[in-house]
């Protein structure tokens, strides 16, 4: 069992405070969208398409994938899964 001195105490209080601090933050937020009239965007009838263009190809992307996985075909190839983990962290640390 877990004693909760002092300084969990203050912890707790630090959390309560962010918290309530975020619900004033957001009810601001809510009463300025009130007084505002809705934002409107309208896309072209081409880039619709390229959208959905995209979804399908996603889509038939991750089937065929899930397909290869419950068929036993899907290959992990580990050294291009390292090899891209080691370029990501090399980037990460130059940033």
């Amino acid at each position: 069992m877990m004693k909760i001195n002092n300084q969990h105490k203050s912890y707790l209080n630090a959390v309560n405070q962010t918290k309530s601090g975020q619900t004033s933050k957001q009810t601001k937020t809510e009463e300025t969208s009130k007084n505002q009239s809705p934002v409107q965007v309208n896309i072209s009838k081409e880039a619709q398409a390229l959208h959905d263009a995209d979804k399908t190809v996603f889509s038939e992307r991750v089937e065929s994938i899930k397909a290869a996985i419950q068929n036993g075909d899907y290959e992990v190839d580990a050294s291009k899964i390292s090899s891209e983990l080691v370029r990501t962290i090399q980037s990460q640390k130059e940033q």
